[in-house]
């Protein structure tokens, strides 16, 4: 049996935690998940400065939600979104999930929906009346994830060199 599963939500507190999350799903993708010659538009030149950078926006920007998962103390897992406000659209709240992830060992464990339900909970107090995440299409353990949330592929991307 699973350990309890705790949804938190992320202070200044966890900043070295945050980076340890952001690292990993940059490294996942790059080793894992994103074909070989598509590397390049991904790859950044001061990886390390980068990602200090991203945290520190993710922790300063009071629009964007941050939530972290623990089992037994122990951060495993993290989500970041925010609420995107069109008022022209007919659905004029949307919440736009930005990273989502589990640490491997503890994949399989129900820890990714209890951050996806949550940050569902923070969008609809927020008035948005649907939530939209993104992933690599060659990440199919996520695409597998969004399915089993409820989710439903509605757009594809396209690139190419010039």
């Amino acid at each position: 049996m699973s350990a309890p599963i705790e949804v938190r939500e992320a202070a200044e507190a966890d900043r070295e935690t945050l980076l340890r999350f952001h690292q990993s799903l940059y490294q996942s993708h790059r080793d894992e998940v994103v074909p070989a010659y598509v590397l390049p538009l991904i790859e950044y030149r001061d990886y390390e400065q980068v990602v200090e950078d991203d945290v520190k926006a993710l922790l300063s920007d009071r629009n964007t939600h941050i939530l972290i998962a623990e089992s037994e103390g122990v951060a495993v897992g993290y989500i970041t979104g925010r609420a995107v406000a069109e008022p022209r659209r007919v659905l004029p709240r949307r919440g736009v999930v930005e990273d989502w992830y589990v640490d491997r060992g503890h994949r399989g464990q129900g820890i990714g929906a209890a951050l996806l339900r949550k940050i569902e909970e923070r969008f609809r107090s927020l008035g948005c009346e649907v939530i939209e995440s993104g992933t690599w299409s060659s990440n199919q353990e996520a695409r597998r994830a969004h399915d089993a949330m409820g989710f439903e592929e509605i757009r594809v991307v396209y690139r190419k060199r010039v």
